[in-house]
């Protein structure tokens, strides 16, 4: 038969150990979730630096298309489509296409950088919950050696009296 320090060390010990296992698990979940919404960012971050692209391809084909279609109605106009006016008229096209462009290509590198910058917090805060998660355990550890040194008997003896206390009247 084991004596009962011996049952509650091992009951202790095993709770312990349990109970950081399940720290471990944890922690480690919460990494590869953080992980996985970083890369699900970095995902759309790319689909949407093609579609900026698909963009501004977009509207560069549209204005070769406007471009194509005012110098039709011009010449069946009867307008002369070399004057200055007309030159002027799409000069200022070009400089409306040339900003589009512009500002297609800033909101696209302005969404990428912002998804970069959450994507990498992402990731640090799950490095930050695996650290907490292995502090947490040792944490536990250092608890369930304690919480066993007081289960363990001291190793000083203690003298019981073979004879029973009398008293003197």
């Amino acid at each position: 038969m084991c004596p009962p320090q011996i049952i509650m060390m091992a009951a202790s010990g095993a709770s312990t150990m349990i109970q950081m296992s399940a720290q471990e698990k944890q922690a480690k979940a919460q990494k590869e979730a953080a992980d996985d919404q970083a890369k699900r960012i970095e995902l759309d971050r790319k689909v949407g630096e093609v579609q900026a692209m698909q963009n501004q391809r977009n509207r560069f084909e549209d204005y070769i298309s406007a471009e194509k279609s005012n110098l039709a109605v011009f010449s069946a106009s009867g307008i002369d489509t070399e004057s200055m006016s007309i030159k002027a008229f799409e000069e200022a096209n070009k400089a409306t296409v040339v900003e589009d462009l512009s500002s297609i290509a800033f909101q696209a590198d302005y969404e990428s950088s912002s998804k970069r910058v959450q994507a990498a917090s992402l990731r640090k805060s799950g490095s930050n919950a695996l650290s907490a998660g292995y502090v947490n355990m040792m944490g536990t550890a250092a608890t369930g050696i304690y919480n066993m040194s007081q289960i363990w008997p001291s190793s000083t003896a203690t003298i019981k009296p073979i004879y029973p206390k009398t008293s003197v009247y």
